[in-house]
């Protein structure tokens, strides 16, 4: 196949779609960037986690380690690492840089700060939307159909982005 035959662009697109590095498991790494993502657009910590999952999700992160949290698993865990030490711009390696002090301060958020997991309602496999709420405000990021889709991300129910493909 040539390099100008457009099956094998198509074949390179694909490819660069679907290899994205990723730091561990890749459902609880999409969780902890949609945390992350939910995180910088609330603007603060918040005081109160809900997350909405599919089964697939739930079944394949509720016993996984999640990396860099001093070995913590679920997707209670996945939620926290991204909110206090995750970096969105990093996407599949959101929590690849956390120190041990915000390991510490992971397991403290937990402690202190109610984390809700719902099965998501939507019928899709992979289906993910991390909603954050402090006193004020409230931020929400959904993820579908793959780890790194973003297809609605609302503040106070303002939608800011929408994927109109999905």
């Amino acid at each position: 196949m040539e390099k100008s035959d457009r099956r094998y662009q198509a074949y390179i697109d694909i490819l660069n779609e679907e290899l994205v590095p990723a730091m561990g498991c890749t459902e609880p790494i999409a969780i902890a960037y949609a945390a992350a993502k939910a995180r910088a657009v609330l603007g603060t910590r918040p005081d109160r986690v809900v997350i909405h999952a599919s089964d697939n999700i739930i079944k394949n992160v509720k016993s996984v380690i999640v990396p860099n949290t001093g070995n913590l698993r679920g997707i209670e865990a996945s939620a926290a690492a991204g909110i206090v030490a995750g970096d969105a711009a990093k996407v599949l390696e959101v929590i690849s840089d956390v120190s041990e002090a915000a390991q510490k301060e992971i397991k403290k958020f937990l402690e202190d700060t109610p984390v809700t997991v719902e099965k998501s309602l939507s019928s899709l496999t992979f289906d993910l939307t991390v909603t954050l709420y402090s006193s004020q405000s409230s931020a929400a990021v959904q993820i579908s159909h793959f780890h790194t889709n973003i297809v609605l991300i609302t503040k106070d129910e303002d939608v800011l982005y929408q994927n109109q493909d999905c």
